[in-house]
């Protein structure tokens, strides 16, 4: 049985920003690892008087927030408005909403983290103006079905990158994130393939050596199993989500998706996990590695985001850039040489050898199956494969809520 939240405490201080520039928030905590000072300005003012909202992009909705794109009247610029209620099932939850303010103050110097430009406060809510991410979220890729939008295996080394980047930033400031998921890792631009923000940090927690900090919350297909069993939470806990994300990146398949939240938090528990999926095989077996560095059961065992960053399978994409570009360049040169010194046509410059020697390059293209809707299909009888498919329905994606008693948005909610 999954043991219940806790009650949090009343906030203590509830510090308005004072006006002036961003700057570091004060590491003051109250109940929970909530930070409790900001420094961004809360304007009191009409929101519209300064921002125009577009009709009809909505770009994600919860129980207790939107998120609309908007446009800032005295720029043009486009932002993502997140509306925020203060009471949420009766509970006064503003010093949450200052908790978000001040994580996104501190990330502030960090490029992987959505940029906070502006924060108004209205009687029942308040409103974070974020920085737009055209590209959606990464999601969208996993589970595309299409060939032209879903990762390759390089894709996803590169987007990995960025994201343990500005988690790693974000540990080394003592703030783990709690929720990263697909849904929370979004793209500057779709085509061609940008560059990361993670967002969302309402279920973010700040942590420390002298302080145990114990909750229940998360989106149960990403949680570790110390959330599972109420033990301390530490940045070890954000490294299992990646793990678990990595797979999803490059298989388009939930690791520990069961039938319900029980069979997953059982699967996750027993740390039940399959590596022989199709979708693994296909892979560099160094990705494979990286992916069993993160999902173990003990905190302490797993690799941090600093480690991660030197694993042998990310830093193979950029020695293999390098390879390939002089290679290239090899071989422009060897072409031009043989052009200006001969007088015969081009084609005779180029024999079978050079052709067997020249880079070949195998596309791994992520594919992904719902667990509602017709499943991928890789066998050559399409009622087999579809039989197949539903036996393995339990590992494949299923959209949860993050649970939590103070904030409950769905698993598509953005920002």
């Amino acid at each position: 049985m999954i043991p219940e939240r806790p009650r949090a405490a009343e906030s203590g201080s509830r510090t308005r920003g004072q006006h002036g520039p961003a700057a570091e928030p004060r590491q003051d905590r109250s109940s929970g690892g909530l930070l409790s000072e900001i420094h961004t300005t809360i304007y009191t003012d009409s929101f519209s008087d300064h921002y125009s909202v577009i009709p009809g992009k909505e770009l994600g909705r919860g129980k207790f927030a939107v998120v609309r794109k908007c446009v800032e009247k005295c720029t043009g610029h486009e932002y993502a408005a997140k509306f925020m209620r203060k009471r949420r099932k009766g509970q006064d939850c503003r010093m949450e909403i200052i908790h978000e303010i001040a994580v996104l103050e501190l990330a502030t110097a960090n490029a992987r983290v959505v940029n906070l430009h502006q924060v108004y406060e209205m009687a029942s809510e308040m409103v974070l103006v974020l920085e737009f991410a055209a590209g959606g979220e990464i999601f969208n890729q996993c589970v595309s079905d299409r060939e032209d939008e879903a990762f390759n295996e390089d894709d996803v080394k590169r987007l990995l990158k960025q994201i343990l980047e500005g988690v790693a930033f974000l540990h080394q400031n003592n703030i783990v994130h709690l929720d990263l998921k697909p849904q929370n890792i979004l793209l500057t631009n779709s085509s061609p393939l940008g560059d990361i923000k993670i967002v969302d940090f309402g279920l973010s927690r700040m942590v420390c050596s002298h302080q145990e900090l114990r909750e229940i919350m998360g989106t149960p297909e990403y949680v570790a199993p110390e959330i599972l069993n109420y033990e301390p939470i530490s940045t070890a806990t954000d490294m299992w989500s990646i793990g678990v994300l990595t797979y999803v990146m490059l298989t388009g398949i939930s690791p520990f998706v069961g039938e319900d939240k029980q069979e997953t938090f059982l699967n996750i528990s027993q740390l039940n996990v399959s590596y022989t999926e199709e979708e693994l095989q296909q892979l560099d077996q160094a990705a494979l590695s990286f992916i069993q560095m993160l999902l173990r059961k003990h905190p302490q065992d797993r690799a941090t985001a600093e480690q991660c960053l030197q694993h042998p399978w990310l830093e193979s994409s950029d020695s293999q850039t390098v390879v390939e570009t002089l290679s290239s360049d090899h071989e422009a040169s060897s072409n031009t040489s043989s052009l200006t010194s001969s007088p015969e046509p081009p084609s005779s410059t180029t024999t079978p050898e050079e052709e067997e020697d020249g880079p070949v390059t195998e596309e791994l293209i992520v594919r992904a199956a719902y667990a509602l809707g017709q499943c991928r299909q890789s066998s050559t009888s399409e009622k087999e494969a579809l039989a197949a498919e539903q036996k393995a329905i339990s590992k494949r994606f299923k959209f949860e809520e993050p649970f939590s008693a103070l904030q409950e948005v769905p698993g598509e909610f953005i920002y």
